[in-house]
């Protein structure tokens, strides 16, 4: 935080001991303030013990890449010394990585009551979405923070640690109703670079005092950036007529226009660009819903209630710059991806294609090919929307092949979660090479893929898994771009093998989970000295470039190729966009290719 805006922070009253120092952060996806330049890695156990097998009753037999724990799970707690009680429904047919409403009911209703009442399951079964429902006797709206620590503790348990599902970070929504309709607009506003969108039906005017406050803090994801940066899409049905001053905030922070829109349910605000804003981060694409007891007199409680889950589910939040990156939520069909299913050394796997508009087969044009490979517990569901790569490849005319792991227990997780299955992360239950090599195999034979022009990029995990290709079968790749983690979590780097050209290009965010110093003996150095040796290059950390935003350390060839690179992305968590898709591919990727010989031609 700076100094202006500690200045300018002022807690008072009942809000004196509430979570707002720099130094208790509360965003899952980023960091406070940066960790420094020492790094201590993990300990991991290259053989750990495996959580047990998880309970007949609760796999989910339909797919392995499907959700377990089906149906209904209450749970209690203990937080600030008190029993609280929770429930989760996990639909049939939810993904890993999927989506998760978190609601704060009326004041005494039974959590699994509220699933079970109204159309609660089915909208959960029609939209593939988890529900995780808290439970109070009545809501404290004066020791709102203590309600705030309850429904904290809930989601670290249940987002972080995966007890009993996996919930993706973009995909986060809050919801209330009656009386707890206030503590989920406040949880929401005050916690707004988490959550991608909320909803709230009942008493929704957040107390003055908070959003008073909330308007001089700086932004749980970012000290950069006040909270009034952060937009998050809203959706009240107001029904106590005191909660003007909570819309004009919502509006505030999408810098709506004094003017709004109209729809069945009340009064539409829709988010105003910003100048300088980056074209493939920052969509202005929030809105704010107001509506009111005589707006919806006519609209039955199922209509309303499926209204509001179709209007959180229309958003997405990225862990990206500032926290700030909202996105539309895309499906498949949207998107337009093609599944391939393979039996693969006995299990089933899959990708998905992107195919672009412009190919015609039998036109004798070749075209390249990226591999995009997500992180753990992710899927190609998800890193397609996440990436943007799709969206790329349409404008640049090439293939893109989305990766999927396999899921299992992998020691982090109470159920099976897709993860690579790799020696390097301790984890090696099989060979993922035969996987990529039998999709590269298809590809080459359905499509025209120019063999010479294939690359692989992948995020954690899937950087990981990049690394694994570039060492097991880099004359298959004429680039490779690993984001978020270097070589594996060892103090030793293995060496790469062979003499082939390997171009890499490492991107990590200044507060990713991955070190980015360089210090001697460090990882991040011992990785890229070991490209520069497998390349042919002197290993010189001086050649630096920095736009303010990119820090960038470039290693050429003797035909001044950039063969090694590193970049540090300031103000950045662990997170892919599609802002490093469009980098690594106009500015490294397309200058590659691999010739027959397995030398490396590079067309800068």
């Amino acid at each position: 935080m700076t100094a202006a805006m500690q200045e300018e922070v002022k807690i008072m009253g009942k809000y004196e001991s509430f979570h707002f120092s720099p130094e208790n952060n509360r965003s899952i996806l980023m960091p406070r303030a940066p960790r420094g330049t020492e790094y201590h890695p993990p300990k991991r156990n290259r053989h750990r013990e495996l959580f047990p097998p998880i309970p007949e009753d609760k796999l989910n037999h339909s797919s392995p890449y499907y959700q377990c724990n089906l149906g209904i799970t209450e749970k209690m707690i203990v937080i600030n010394g008190q029993e609280r009680k929770y429930a989760i429904y996990v639909p049939d047919g939810m993904i890993s990585k999927g989506a998760g409403i978190f609601v704060f009911p009326e004041n005494g209703t039974n959590a699994e009551a509220f699933i079970h009442s109204e159309n609660w399951i089915a909208l959960a079964e029609k939209y593939h979405t988890a529900l995780v429902v808290f439970e109070s006797s009545q809501w404290d709206r004066e020791q709102i923070d203590k309600e705030f620590d309850y429904a904290w503790e809930i989601i670290t348990l249940e987002f972080v640690q995966r007890l009993t599902v996996d919930i993706c970070e973009s995909y986060m929504y809050v919801m209330g109703f009656g009386a707890g309709a206030e503590i989920a607009a406040a949880f929401a506003l005050t916690y707004s670079a988490t959550f991608a969108a909320f909803a709230a039906d009942g008493n929704c005017a957040v107390d003055l005092e908070l959003l008073e406050i909330l308007g001089k803090l700086p932004s749980d994801g970012d000290l950069t950036l006040k909270k009034t940066d952060i937009a998050i899409p809203g959706f009240l049905i107001d029904r106590s007529g005191k909660a003007k001053e909570t819309f004009e905030y919502m509006k505030t922070i999408l810098r709506a226009k004094e003017e709004g829109l109209a729809n069945a349910y009340g009064e539409v605000y829709l988010e105003q660009p910003e100048r300088g804003q980056y074209y493939v981060n920052a969509q202005p694409v929030a809105q704010a819903w107001l509506g009111n007891s005589e707006s919806v007199s006519e609209v039955s409680r199922e209509t309303l209630n499926e209204e509001m889950i179709k209007f959180v589910l229309r958003f997405s939040r990225w862990g990206s710059f500032g926290n700030n990156c909202l996105r539309p939520m895309r499906t498949q069909e949207e998107i337009g991806v093609v599944r391939v299913e393979q039996i693969v050394e006995g299990l089933p796997r899959y990708w998905d294609i992107y195919v672009p508009s412009g190919y015609r087969s039998g036109d004798g044009k070749k075209y390249p090919l990226v591999v995009a490979i997500h992180g753990m517990s992710c899927n190609a569901e998800y890193f397609e929307r996440t990436s943007d790569w799709y969206r790329l490849a349409e404008e640049r005319d090439f293939f893109v092949c989305f990766a999927s792991a396999y899921p299992y227990n992998d020691g982090l997780a109470k159920f099976p979660v897709p993860h690579w299955a790799l020696e390097s992360m301790g984890v090696p239950l099989h060979d993922e090479v035969p996987y990529f090599e039998k999709m590269l195999d298809y590809m080459e034979k359905t499509y025209s893929i120019d063999p010479s022009r294939i690359y692989v990029t992948g995020h954690s995990n899937g950087s990981h898994m990049t690394q694994e290709l570039a060492r097991r079968i880099p004359e298959r790749f004429a680039a490779f771009a690993p984001t978020g983690a270097m070589d594996g979590w060892d103090p030793q780097v293995r060496p790469l093998e062979g003499c082939a050209q390997r171009p890499v290009w490492f991107m990590l965010g200044e507060y990713d989970i991955a070190s980015v110093s360089l210090d001697p003996g460090t990882i991040a150095r011992a990785t890229l000295e070991n490209y520069c040796h497998s390349n042919g290059v002197e290993p010189r950390f001086e050649n630096w470039y920095d736009n303010g935003k990119y820090h960038t350390l470039v290693m050429y060839d003797q035909n001044h190729a950039p063969m090694v690179c590193f970049t540090v992305i300031r103000s950045c968590p662990h997170t892919y966009t599609a802002e490093m898709a469009q980098l690594t591919w106009d500015h490294f990727m397309c200058h590659f290719r691999r010739n027959e010989d397995g030398s490396i031609r590079y067309d800068g």
